[in-house]
């Protein structure tokens, strides 16, 4: 590391951490494993970093905020890093959609069942797109396309399974890198008992830490008094529950109900079944943008 005199152009972590708004334990682990921000020493041996360094830590906040991987933010270069911010300023006038190519060819893969060129595919289009994009742009019509080509027997049981659990696989593994250690709310995520598919669950997990809340991940078939457990351990915020589209109506009902009388103080909602009844203090979110929605409210 180079050895510096002057001091007034440069701070110590603790300072860099707060103009940037990035944890200090953030910052360490980056320069660890990707050797940025790269510090300064002083004569007097204390390590000190560049305030030229700050507008690009805020860029790369920016962008693990918007779901690309730390890995990918940290190592970008300076014209990427613009270009990528462009690209986010005029994502509204210019929305990304799904090419049908792309469409086509992950059908392909799914009917050859290639888990590795799946999951390649996968962590391509998330790191290009970043994580929002990814969920509501590609795999929420990626998955649209899978029931509609089950529905017509052009792809079996097997098929939709496949893409199902290599999807839910890759979602799992993306949302725990993006926690951060600063968020101040809690929302626990769990699937009602006897409820067995969580893919909803982990896109609601990754929409929940980009909105810079903590996941308190239960997953599926959690016990209605292992959730109110939960979400009074951790002073949680809310507690959304996932339902099946068939879930049993009145089981479903029921369940809801005991729940929101075992939770004092704390939000609760559900979706994924539309059949339910509205019920008192109980909200219902009815698609993953709602949810992205309702957790500016928290």
């Amino acid at each position: 590391m180079e050895a510096i005199n002057q001091k007034s152009n440069h701070i110590s972590i603790g300072g860099l951490a707060a103009a940037c708004g990035i944890p200090v334990e953030t910052l360490r682990n980056w320069e660890i494993r990707y050797g940025f921000p790269e510090p300064r020493r002083l004569d007097s041996g204390h390590r000190r970093y560049s305030l030229d360094l700050i507008p690009k830590l805020r860029e790369i906040k920016t962008l693990v905020e918007m779901g690309y991987k730390p890995s990918f933010a940290v190592k970008a270069s300076s014209e990427e890093l613009c270009q990528l911010m462009a690209a986010s300023h005029n994502n509204e006038e210019s929305p990304i959609a799904i090419p049908s190519s792309l469409i086509f060819r992950w059908m392909g893969l799914v009917r050859n069942m290639d888990v590795h060129e799946l999951n390649r595919e996968f962590a391509q289009h998330w790191n290009i797109n970043g994580a929002r994009n990814f969920i509501f742009k590609m795999a929420i019509p990626f998955l649209r396309e899978v029931g509609n080509l089950w529905e017509k027997g052009e792809i079996s049981v097997a098929h939709e399974h496949f893409s199902s659990e290599v999807l839910q696989t890759f979602l799992s593994g993306q949302w725990r890198p993006l926690l951060t250690e600063n968020s101040s709310k809690h929302v626990v995520l769990a699937n009602q008992e006897g409820e067995l598919h969580s893919l909803g669950l982990h896109m609601a997990a990754i929409l929940t830490t980009l909105n810079n809340v903590e996941p308190i991940f239960l997953g599926p078939n959690t016990p209605l008094n292992d959730i109110i457990s939960a979400a009074t351990q951790r002073k949680a915020n809310a507690v959304v529950i996932g339902l099946s589209s068939v879930s049993d109506t009145k089981h479903s009902t029921a369940f809801l109900n005991n729940l929101q009388k075992g939770l004092i103080g704390v939000r609760l909602a559900f979706g994924g079944n539309k059949t339910i009844p509205e019920m008192s203090n109980i909200e219902y979110i009815d698609t993953l943008e709602a949810y992205d929605r309702w957790l500016t409210t928290l």
